[in-house]
């Protein structure tokens, strides 16, 4: 009885197009197009050289040897030199063909047209020399023999900090963005316990009604329904997930066993989210769909969706919040399993989502049960 139960249930939900829409179809799109928008962002950034002019004068330095031997690498230099005078250079800055222009002299000027990456390179620079000028100046009024060796310490770069790659995958900030998307999905299941929750309750729906009469257990038929919108709604998740995988090349690790079993539990919490927010809110269903949808965006945003900045200040200023948000609890099982090579914080998030589903679960059912209708 009660598999029939089930699979009747289950071709109803199949049939629901709006539900599958959200829980399938849109994080696909959205996928799509974040795959369009960071297509370019995992490439190495590459420097250009930036066009300068300098203007020499009757005291001159030594940054016009500084600027020529900047690099940005072994191969690519920094800067592309004129060397002309004042007024064309006042020109040549007007017109945009170079960045900013440098007056020669005891003390370096710098003029720029305007701000930017180029600008703020071109400033660094600059800056970089007069200090290093000054501090030569000091070393050489107190410790003279010191200075050849501040000079040649001064044209080298040392790396006082070294980069350690534990779980051996190279930082990824985008992954964070997928992400957040497959919470989302999994909190769209929160549309199939709306449903549910709506055709077994005499006062939420006529359907509801006719049930309500019906000679089947009440208790029965909300399981078999539930366990029937879990199972679409995993499948949901799981097509979205593939096409990110194979279409688009996301890598979720290599703990597929681990990535299905988050799917699986954030599914059920994202159903339990919407059984509980039918169950509780006396509005009609369109409107707790609403309601629903805004939360799960929410929600979804402070997982870092829209801006992974977002989820580390939440993480950072209101950390209990960070651990009984649903979206952000899936967001990190996802980063975990990818980056950490122990599933001690994995797991930790994992009973984090199972309490969070239980007290969604536990609230259904106290809304629920023994109701009783006097008219409908």
């Amino acid at each position: 009885m009660m598999l029939r139960l089930y699979y009747m249930r289950l071709k109803c939900l199949f049939r629901n197009k709006e539900s599958l829409f959200w829980s399938a179809l849109f994080p696909i799109f959205l996928s799509f197009v974040f795959s369009l928008v960071f297509s370019n962002f995992e490439k190495e950034e590459q420097f250009a050289t930036i066009n300068i002019a300098i203007v020499e004068s009757q005291e001159q330095s030594y940054i016009i040897d500084a600027a020529k031997e900047a690099k940005y690498g072994e191969d690519t230099a920094m800067f592309d030199i004129q060397q002309v005078n004042e007024n064309d250079a006042k020109d040549l800055l007007k017109k945009g063909e170079i960045t900013g222009y440098i007056v020669d002299g005891e003390k370096p000027s710098l003029y720029i047209g305007g701000s930017g990456i180029e600008a703020t390179i071109l400033k660094s620079f600059v800056d970089n020399y007069l200090q290093t000028v000054k501090k030569i100046s000091i070393v050489a009024s107190t410790n003279p023999e010191k200075v050849q060796e501040l000079i040649n310490g001064s044209m080298k770069r040392a790396d006082y900090i070294s980069d350690t790659n534990v779980s051996g995958r190279a930082p990824n900030f985008t992954l964070i963005y997928y992400y957040a998307l497959l919470a989302l999905a999994c909190l769209y299941g929160s549309n199939f316990g709306i449903t549910e929750i709506s055709d077994i309750q005499a006062d939420k729906s006529a359907k509801g009604a006719r049930i309500n009469v019906a000679p089947v257990h009440k208790l029965k038929l909300l399981i078999c329904n539930i366990f029937a919108a879990i199972t679409v709604q995993v499948l949901c998740v799981l097509v979205a997930i593939t096409f990110m995988a194979y279409v688009l090349s996301i890598d979720f690790g290599s703990r597929v066993g681990l990535v299905v079993l988050t799917c699986v539990l954030a599914s059920i919490c994202g159903v339990t989210f919407g059984a509980m927010l039918r169950s509780v809110l006396k509005k009609n269903e369109k409107t707790v769909n609403a309601i629903s949808n805004a939360a799960v965006l929410i929600l979804s945003f402070l997982s870092g969706l829209m801006n992974p900045e977002v989820k580390y200040m939440v993480a950072d200023n209101i950390p209990i919040f960070a651990k009984i948000n649903p979206a952000n609890l899936i967001t990190d099982s996802f980063y975990y399993l990818y980056y950490f090579d122990s599933l001690d914080r994995y797991w930790f998030n994992i009973v984090c989502m199972v309490l969070v589903t239980l007290v969604f679960v536990a609230i259904t059912y106290f809304a629920t049960r023994r109701r009783q209708y006097a008219s409908i």
